[in-house]
């Protein structure tokens, strides 16, 4: 069995997040516009008046661009505040 997708969108003002994660070791994440903390268990990121924040173990950010960002490590929670 291969690795299950969930995308969730959510609108902002002014934009949309797009989360992508794949199986429970990968998360990108678009409409994102700054980091609010960065730590092994636990990563805030900031997307216009929004914010998610994802909870793990051995989490890393692979990739920040702009307007999107890769995290890696074992997702166990994505919250949107």
């Amino acid at each position: 069995m291969g690795e299950k997708t969930a995308q969730v969108r959510f609108g902002l003002t002014g934009g949309t997040i797009r989360t992508e994660i794949l199986g429970s070791h990968r998360l990108v994440l678009e409409g994102c516009d700054g980091i609010l903390e960065y730590g092994v268990e636990q990563v805030g990121f900031r997307c216009g008046r929004q914010q998610v924040w994802v909870k793990g173990k051995n989490l890393r950010l692979v990739r920040v661009e702009e307007d999107y960002a890769v995290l890696t490590g074992k997702i166990e929670e994505v919250a949107y505040r």
